[in-house]
C-alpha cells in the first residue's frame, strides 16, 4: 500500500520521540554544528590531560538507535533488552544520545551528504559555499577543522576513512597546510571498515590527543540495498558497528595512563537516507543523531 510522504514523516517522528531512546525530541533537535564546539570546550576546559574519540557512522539514519536502545514503546523497538556490549547505551548511560539535523537552516541549506555533513561537524559551520555535489570544494582558511584548530595548539590529531574524497577533495587544502606547517597532522586511507577499525585501536595505544575515524557500512548498505528497518542489511550494518565502537570504548579504558586521561567519545553521524539515496532535504536525510561520553549541559549551557 502506497504511503504519503506526510504518513511516512509521522511515523518517522514518532520512531525517534519514542520515549527512552534520546534525551531530547524531534522538536528540540540540535545542529549538527554544535561538535565541533563541544570537542575543542573540551580540550579547552579538561583538568586533566584531554583526549577524544570521534567515531563516524557514515549514512546512519536517527530511527536506527532504536535498534540499540531499548524503547518504553515496543511498538517501537520491539521486546527487546539493550545490549551490554552497547558503545551507543554506555554513553548514553554516562552522557547522553542527542536527535540532531543536518543539511543546514533557513537562509543557508546544504546538501545532506557526506562532505557536508562531517565538514560541518568538524568545522562548527553550515558549508556557504557552491558546493553542490559535495565533492568540488575544498575546506580553506574560512573553515578550519577541530583537527587543525587543535594540532595548531600543539595536540596530536589523525584522521582516518575510506572514501577517497576526503583525501582528494574535501581535506586536501587542510593536508597541505599541515604538511607545510610541520602540524601533527595524520590522514590515513583505507580500503574496509574491518582496516579502518585496526587502524583506530593502533591510533588510541598511539597517544593521539584527537582521533576521529568515519566507517561506511551503513551507507553502503543503504545506497545498495536501501535505508531503514524495512533491509535487514541496513540493520546489520548499523548493529555491528555498534559492537565494533564498544571494542574502542574498551581500548580507551585498557590504557596505562587512562586514569590521568579526560576522554571524550563522540559518535555521530553525517547524513541520513531514504529509498536507497540522500542529500535531499526529506526529514528521513536531514535527521541524524549524536552520542556523547558526557551530558551535553557540561558544554552548551
Amino acid at each position: 500500500m502506497f504511503e504519503s510522504n506526510r504518513i511516512k514523516d509521522k511515523k518517522y517522528i514518532h520512531s525517534v520521540n519514542a520515549k527512552g531512546i534520546f534525551d531530547n525530541t524531534y522538536e528540540t533537535k540540535l545542529p549538527q554544528t554544535v561538535i565541533s564546539d563541544i570537542i575543542l570546550k573540551h580540550f579547552e576546559n579538561s583538568k586533566k590531560k584531554p583526549k577524544c574519540l570521534f567515531i563516524g557512522w557514515d549514512g546512519c539514519r536517527a530511527d536506527a538507535m532504536k535498534y540499540i536502545i531499548k524503547s518504553d514503546d515496543e511498538q517501537v523497538s520491539g521486546k527487546n533488552d539493550t545490549n551490554i556490549y552497547s558503545a551507543i547505551a554506555s554513553l548514553k548511560d554516562n552522557g547522553g544520545l542527542y536527535i540532531t539535523y543536518v543539511g543546514g537552516d533557513k537562509g543557508c541549506i546544504q546538501e545532506t551528504s557526506t562532505a557536508q555533513g562531517w565538514a560541518s561537524a568538524l568545522c562548527g559551520k553550515w558549508m556557504k559555499k557552491d558546493w553542490r555535489q559535495g565533492i568540488e570544494w575544498s575546506l580553506d582558511k574560512d573553515y578550519p577543522t577541530a583537527m587543525k584548530s587543535l594540532a595548531l595548539k600543539g595536540f596530536k590529531t589523525s584522521f582516518s576513512a575510506i572514501w577517497q574524497t576526503h583525501f582528494d577533495s574535501t581535506y586536501i587544502k587542510e593536508i597541505e597546510y599541515a604538511e607545510q606547517n610541520g602540524l601533527s597532522q595524520l590522514f590515513c586511507k583505507f580500503e574496509t571498515d574491518t582496516e579502518l577499525h585496526s587502524n583506530l585501536k593502533e591510533r588510541i595505544n598511539s597517544d593521539d590527543d584527537f582521533i576521529m575515524g568515519i566507517y561506511e557500512n551503513p551507507d553502503y548498505n543503504g545506497h545498495g540495498t536501501g535505508f531503514g528497518d524495512e533491509n535487514y542489511r541496513y540493520v546489520a550494518g548499523v548493529c555491528n558497528l555498534d559492537r565494533f565502537s564498544y571494542e574502542l570504548l574498551c581500548e580507551i579504558k585498557s590504557r596505562e595512563a587512562f586514569d590521568s586521561e579526560d576522554w571524550l567519545v563522540v559518535i555521530a553521524s553525517d547524513h541520513g537516507g531514504h529509498l536507497t539515496r540522500h542529500g535531499t532535504q526529506k526529514i528521513q536525510d536531514r535527521t541524524t543523531f549524536l552520542a556523547l561520553s558526557k551530558p551535553i549541559g557540561d558544554f552548551i549551557k
